[in-house]
């Protein structure tokens, strides 16, 4: 007489380890940098226009970390003076809110931030934090810091393009708009705004 034979699949303990090796292996795929990076949406330069609440040519004027009431995470606020609102109103003198930054002998960073230089003029396109200041679209993505060529002309520079910290899905991690003069770039802005009002 024939015994017959259940066959059955693998073991609860035979998949768990199957799982874990391809997780192990997958890991390992996966370039270190992203694994210690931020991870962002792309967003194209006419989704930055339309999810803005203002967008501004701006000075960096001064700059200042503290610790939040909570005391367990630094901040650090950027004033900025507008010198020329391209999106909504601006006038004067708006504040970047930014989580990060350094108190005395602490410091703390959050990878793809987008970094400001006092003295230094940005394009920000920006939007309303709870607390009244403001955050830029999309991390660094917003942040297009002008920076003076060999033959003295403004250009922007996409501050994404330069951040090594900064992993961009659904795109890519240059930026489409490239080194544009601070005119031409300016000039591409408004005709998505220009779009997005019809």
């Amino acid at each position: 007489m024939r015994r017959s034979e259940k066959r059955t699949g693998p073991s609860l303990s035979r998949i768990s380890k199957s799982a874990a090796a391809v997780l192990g292996l997958a890991l390992l795929l996966v370039p270190a940098s992203v694994l210690q990076a931020t991870v962002v949406v792309y967003l194209p330069l006419e989704r930055q226009c339309s999810d803005a609440q203002i967008i501004v040519l701006a000075l960096a004027e001064d700059q200042v970390s503290s610790w939040d009431d909570s005391k367990r995470n630094i901040y650090t606020d950027t004033r900025f003076s507008v010198e020329k609102a391209l999106k909504g109103s601006a006038a004067g003198t708006v504040t970047v809110r930014q989580l990060g930054g350094r108190v005395g002998d602490l410091a703390e960073s959050v990878p793809g931030t987008p970094s400001f230089t006092v003295g230094s003029q940005y394009v920000l396109f920006l939007e309303t934090r709870p607390d009244g200041k403001y955050r830029v679209v999309g991390f660094s993505q917003g942040c297009y810091p002008v920076v003076k060529g060999p033959d003295g002309k403004s250009r922007i520079m996409p501050q994404m393009a330069s951040s090594s910290n900064l992993h961009i899905v659904g795109g890519e991690k240059e930026s489409t708009v490239g080194v544009l003069s601070l005119e031409e770039f300016l000039a591409r802005v408004r005709g998505h705004l220009g779009k997005n009002a019809e």
